[in-house]
């Protein structure tokens, strides 16, 4: 069996999460009406890691869904 090969290590998933959520903020000029929603499996940790990071850009939580 060959081995596995890491495409993200922590850090870089962490920077590309991180761009993720700044061009959703840069996009979104209205903060308040920003939800995300996750579909079950990774997507909702993955809605849930952005909400965190916009609520740090916008200083206010983000409504996730699943």
């Amino acid at each position: 069996m060959p081995e596995p090969t890491i495409i993200l290590d922590a850090a870089a998933l962490h920077r590309a999460l991180a761009r993720i959520a700044h061009e959703i903020a840069e996009r979104n000029e209205s903060s308040t009406e920003v939800v995300l929603v996750g579909v079950q499996r990774g997507g909702v940790h993955l809605a849930r890691r952005l909400a965190s990071l916009l609520e740090g850009i916008w200083s206010h939580p983000v409504p996730v869904g699943s």
